[in-house]
């Protein structure tokens, strides 16, 4: 891994972590919100484009959503 691809993952991680921690002290946290953080840091840790992951992500969450709101 380069140093410009370890400092886009860690600065999203870190990102991540922060509103982790934001969404905890607003009363949300629950088990399932803190392993679906966990395997968004593991995913953005264990790419070689983290940008690119985390973009993938986004899309695949916006599509589902999309879906999701077309069915109700």
């Amino acid at each position: 891994m380069t140093a410009a691809v370890n400092a886009d993952a860690a600065r999203i991680i870190e990102q991540l972590q922060e509103e982790h921690a934001a969404m905890n002290a607003a009363g949300l946290c629950s088990p399932a919100l803190d392993d679906f953080n966990n395997l968004l840091t593991e995913m953005i840790a264990e790419a070689p484009d983290p940008k690119l992951r985390l973009h993938k992500i986004v899309e695949l969450l916006a599509r589902e959503r999309s879906m999701t709101a077309k069915s109700a």
